[in-house]
This record gives structure tokens, sequence and C-alpha cells, in this order.
């Protein structure tokens, strides 16, 4: 998998050093080139994320040719696209071969830096911003998106191909009792196309994406014993990117206890309430309970990795996205959150008016900061929009050069009480925070994490410091019943 090989947070900034936190030149805000060469050439960021629904193509259009600035050719061919030959008994697959229908001759690279010194994850299975086209999870749709995210990159292959927003599928609803659920479709089809890719070279890992954490957990356990065998579990999965759950109001991924879905299944079943088809999925495997996800995914060998540490505009100055699906006391109390840091470069004059004191605490900062902290995240994902944005970003990883985040302190913290467990927070605070944060933004950051009377306090005592992901599931369902509704009214008229 990729990152297992580089310590925790590992980024190299410079050709003189490899080292610090592994940033994302996320393109689904940044349209244009300059960016993306000066954050792999002029900043040695390693990682590029992007994925078919980011701009519905552009993303991966402007990151392609962007890679043809940066990239060296491959005269051993090594990592040209391996075209899958039908009549190639030589690879197994569970699944009909599937022929590439499309001709994809190779752009002329004039870059210097070789292909396997940066990693590239895209998506497969949201696509158009049209409600009715926007999610597609079968095995033709996805095969096809993998061979066209490839043509557009020019990239030779993908490091880790990844499974977008999956709930989305879980949560769809059936209209005639021979469709296959999600679940099922998951099941056989996408998870079957995820596997031949990986077979054909397209791909060198597999990842899973989404909000919910229940989501992304049922689905790993589901995969892993449904492809199994006789053997017991298998890992299908290399990656988990999770997001939104790894930040200054939201530690869930720490924090919350994952039950194991063999056993919430099986006691669905029992109530006749079960969603998904029991039939293929073996009853004999059982998975440990009362454990956070961060300790699952480490328990089952799957690399974690979190994005938007800033909560997708939460924790900024500006604010979130009109469209942001957090509560109002959430987003109130990021409001105080970001005024509490605003307001401590100011202090009153004796005439009652007030003057800036050149300390400059923004609340973006000290959230990336807060962010890159947590030792066992392997790599942080960062959406930058501009060059301005990378030098920024990049410059906050310099502060963790460093860090020795492999010390053992002798705790097991991903799954101590409290937003972090005393005995790791102790650790936490003396080995990695005093070492990256001034004491103005210290004194700041034990403020916000104030259980008691911090801006976040009341969120955490009544469970809204998050949104529900599987509400905002049926809303978009809701949309999409309401459109196919009036397009039914337009064609009956």
């Amino acid at each position: 998998m990729v990152c297992s090989e580089s310590p925790p947070n590992a980024l190299a900034l410079a050709r003189e050093y490899f080292l610090l936190t592994s940033l994302l030149l996320s393109n689904s805000y940044c349209s244009d080139n300059p960016s993306a060469r000066h954050a792999v050439v002029g900043r040695g960021i390693n990682l590029l994320d992007t994925a078919p629904w980011y701009g519905h193509g552009i993303s991966e259009i402007v990151i392609g040719y962007a890679l043809d600035t940066i990239l060296a050719n491959d005269e051993t061919g090594n990592d040209k696209i391996k075209v899958f030959d039908e009549d190639d008994t030589s690879i197994a697959t569970t699944t009909t071969p599937h022929k590439q229908t499309w001709d994809s001759p190779r752009r002329t690279r004039y870059g210097t830096l070789p292909r396997t010194n940066l990693i590239i994850n895209t998506k497969i299975g949201r696509y158009e911003s049209d409600p009715l086209k926007q999610f597609d999870f079968g095995y033709e749709t996805t095969m096809q998106s993998v061979q066209r995210s490839l043509q557009r990159m020019n990239c030779g292959y993908i490091d880790v191909l990844q499974l977008h927003d999956p709930e989305f599928l879980l949560g769809m609803p059936m209209t005639s009792s021979s469709e296959k659920n999600g679940m099922e479709m998951l099941l056989t089809e996408t998870i079957p196309a995820l596997l031949e890719c990986k077979t054909k070279g397209w791909t060198k890992g597999l990842g899973i994406t989404g909000y919910p954490l229940e989501v992304q957990h049922e689905i790993l356990v589901r995969c892993g014993e449904t492809f199994g065998g006789d053997d017991g579990m298998a890992v299908v999965f290399d990656q988990s990117l999770v997001y939104c759950h790894c930040n200054l109001h939201d530690m869930s991924l720490f924090r919350d206890r994952s039950f194991s879905i063999s056993e919430r299944i099986r006691r669905d079943s029992s109530n006749g309430d079960c969603d998904y088809d029991t039939d293929i999925r073996p009853t004999t495997i059982t998975t440990t309970a009362q454990q956070s996800f961060a300790k699952f995914c480490e328990q089952a060998n799957i690399n974690l990795m979190c994005a938007a540490p800033l909560s997708m505009g939460l924790l900024t100055n500006t604010g979130p996205p009109s469209w942001h699906p957090a509560t109002p006391s959430l987003k109130e109390a990021c409001i105080e959150a970001a005024e509490l840091c605003r307001r401590r470069g100011v202090v009153d004059d004796d005439d009652g008016g007030n003057t800036n004191n050149n300390i400059n605490i923004n609340i973006s900062s000290l959230a990336v900061l807060f962010a890159l902290s947590q030792r066992e995240v392997g790599c942080t994902l960062i959406g930058m929009k501009n060059v301005e944005e990378v030098d920024v970003a990049a410059d906050l990883a310099v502060r963790f050069r460093d860090v020795d985040f492999d010390f053992d302190d002798g705790s097991d913290g991903c799954d101590e009480e409290g937003v972090h467990g005393q005995r790791r927070k102790r650790w936490w605070w003396n080995s990695i925070l005093n070492r990256v944060l001034s004491s103005e933004e210290k004194e700041m950051l034990e403020l916000l994490m104030d259980e008691v009377n911090g801006p976040f306090a009341k969120v955490w005592s009544n469970g809204e410091y998050r949104w529900d992901g599987m509400a905002e599931v049926k809303k978009f369902w809701s949309l999409v019943q309401e459109r196919k509704c009036g397009n039914d009214a337009d064609n009956s008229s």
C-alpha cells in the first residue's frame, strides 16, 4: 500500500530532505497547471488526489497536462497502460474479460521526475453533476472510468484506485424486486471490477472513501468475508480515506467505537429488518467489538488517510460554503472558535479602542497543525487551489521536520476516553505539539480543546459535533426521485 513504506506523515518538501507531512493537491477546486507544478516540483509534495467527480473530468485533465511537464518519459515502458487481451488466459479474473475499446496514444512527457516518485490516486463511482447521472458503480462503467482516468492523466498506472462515497450506493432505494441492492452491487460488480483493475496493473492498490465511518466499516468487513474464501477474512482494500473526522471539532475517528458488523447484521436480521442480502455473507466470521475505526484499520492492516482538516471550510475565517451539511450549532461553534483565534491578536487600548499585538493565530493554520500532529494517521490530505495556499500548507508541514512519530509511550491512544486519552494527551503535547506550536498557539489550542468551557463544549455534549451522513444520502435520493417524477410528467405531456 502506498505511504506504508514512509514514516507517518511523510513528505518530501525539497530534494535535500524527506520528512514531514504528505499533503494533497486536491484539484476539486484547483484548475491551474502552475499550482500543480509548483506543489510537486517547487515544494516536493508527493501525492496528488483527484476523481472524475472533481470538476466532472476537468480535474483529471488538468492534472494530466501538469504531469506532462513534471514526469519523465519511462523508456522501459514500465508505466504504460497494460491493455488486457481477451485471448490471454494467463490473467485470472472472476469476471468477464474486459476488452479495451479505445485508442490511447501516449502523450510525450518532458519533465524529469520519475513516475515512481509521485503518488497519484483517483476514484470511481461518482461522476456527473446531474443527480440522475451522478452515481454508477456498475462493472462496465467502472472499467471504462479507470481507462478514461489513465488516458486523461497520462500517468501509466494509478497508485490507489478508490471507491468514491459508496454510502450513496448503499442508501439507494430499490425500484423493483429484481434489482440488486447496494451491497449486492458492490460485491458482485464493483469490487470484482476493482480487483480486475489491480490484476491488470492499472492500479497498485485499492481504497475506500466516504463520510459515515459505519458504512466504511461495514463494507470493509463484508468484502473481507465475501472474498476471503475458506481461509477466513481477506483484506480487499489497502487504504481507507476518511474526511471531517480528524479535526478540532470532530475526533470520532478515535473516539467512536465500531461494533462488529457481523453481529449487527445478525441482530437486524432477527428483528426482520436487515437491509442487505445475507445469503452472500458467511456467518462464521466475527470481529472485535468496542474499538475505534482507527484501531480497526490498524488491526486489519488498512492504511488510514484523513482529508478535510478544515472540515470543508468550517474551520476558516470566511466560513463554509452554503451547501455545507453541518448543523447551525456546529457552524456557530466554529465561528466562535475562529473569533477566539482572531481576538488573540487584538488587545484593548486604555482609551477603549484596540490594537493588533502582532500575534497572528489563524484558525485554519491551527487546524492544519492539529490534524498533522495525529501520529495514527499516515497521510493528511489538504485541498489547495493556488500557489499561495500550497506554500502556506507546505510551510506548516515543515514544522514537523524534527518530530519523532515512531516514539512509543506505551499507551494505546486510539481508544482512550476523552477528546484525547489523558495519557496520550500528555505524550501528544510533550512529543509533538511543544515542538511545532508557539506558546500562543498552544494556549489557544488548550482553549479550543476545553471540554467544559471551550467553543465546542456544547456540540460535544449534545452530539452535534458532526452531521448525519446518511441523512444527506436520503436527501439526495429524494431529489433524484423528484427529478424522475418531473421528467415522467414532461414526457407524458
